[in-house]
């Protein structure tokens, strides 16, 4: 009896001390569990600082952005109204150039037709000039005055036209004209053609030969047998020989039926057919035919017609 009481005070407490371990377990349980939640609690605390922070960065900046586009708005609004300044401004400057350009065409156009009629006026006047009448008459002013007609109108298109195709065609066509003047001064018998004294000038004389008056045809120059002889101008030779009158003689073709005929010659220097130049050596000196003694007989000879040669010298 003895032995169950004991066996029943050994059961209880061993059920004690199950059901205070089992109190203790909850406890512990229950403990762990709210040092967990409070872990969990300041973390979100410290979440939700963080993210308090963080809104206010981002409100901070949000702010900060809104003054930059605020600043870029009004930078853009003055850089679109600049352009639109220098936009009004540009097609201004633009109409005033195109009316410039217009007045410019205009002028450009006026100009052109007063040009053409410059071109055709100066045209006409050097289709008008005849050089080779006034070369003919061998006047030294009329020369003069020629070439500086020449001169000056030619500077006359120099001015009006510049350096152009234009003005070089003008000038090529009065250059023409003056080619032909010169051909003319050159092709005239100006000089007496040798060195010596005027023995017998043209027209009737007495013939130193007969006694009798008689027409000369030409003008003697009377100097040194062998001495030269020169062309009067520039022409071509069409005749060389002997007559019995005028010995070894020659004849120059200078054209527009103007001759020359150098008589009396000991020797001539050139051939039919030969382009002489004026004041080329032609000849020498001599005494054949009907002379006196060595001299030159000089004609010229127009349209054949004989002319006085001293009309001719300069």
């Amino acid at each position: 009896m003895q032995e169950n009481s004991e066996n029943t005070k050994e059961n209880f407490i061993k059920n004690l001390i199950k059901a205070a371990k089992e109190e203790i377990k909850s406890i512990s349980t229950t403990t762990v569990a709210l040092v967990l939640v409070c872990a969990m609690v300041s973390v979100l605390a410290l979440n939700l600082c963080a993210t308090n922070a963080k809104i206010n960065l981002l409100e901070s900046e949000k702010a900060g952005l809104a003054d930059k586009l605020t600043d870029t708005e009004n930078k853009l609004n003055n850089n679109i109204e600049k352009l639109e300044n220098s936009l009004n401004a540009s097609q201004q400057e633009s109409a005033n150039k195109d009316g410039i350009i217009q007045n410019q065409q205009n002028e450009i156009q006026n100009n052109e037709a007063a040009q053409d009629k410059l071109i055709e006026d100066l045209k006409e006047q050097i289709g008008n000039l005849d050089l080779t009448k006034s070369a003919a008459s061998r006047s030294d002013s009329e020369i003069n005055s020629i070439k500086n007609s020449i001169a000056e109108m030619e500077l006359t298109i120099r001015d009006a036209l510049g350096y152009s195709d234009k003005a070089q065609i003008l000038i090529d066509a009065l250059y023409v004209k003056v080619d032909e003047f010169q051909d003319v001064l050159d092709r005239y018998p100006d000089f007496y053609p040798a060195e010596g004294s005027i023995g017998s000038p043209f027209g009737y004389r007495i013939d130193p030969i007969n006694g009798e008056t008689r027409f000369h045809t030409g003008v003697d120059i009377g100097y040194v047998e062998g001495s030269p002889i020169f062309a009067a101008g520039k022409g071509v030779v069409t005749f060389v020989g002997f007559h019995s009158g005028y010995g070894l003689y020659v004849i120059v073709d200078h054209g527009d039926g103007l001759e020359t005929k150098y008589a009396h010659l000991s020797e001539s220097l050139v051939k039919v057919g030969d382009k002489v130049g004026k004041g080329e050596y032609i000849a020498k000196m001599g005494a054949t035919g009907r002379v006196t003694g060595p001299h030159l007989h000089f004609e010229v000879v127009l349209n054949d017609n004989f002319q006085n040669p001293a009309d001719y010298i300069l």
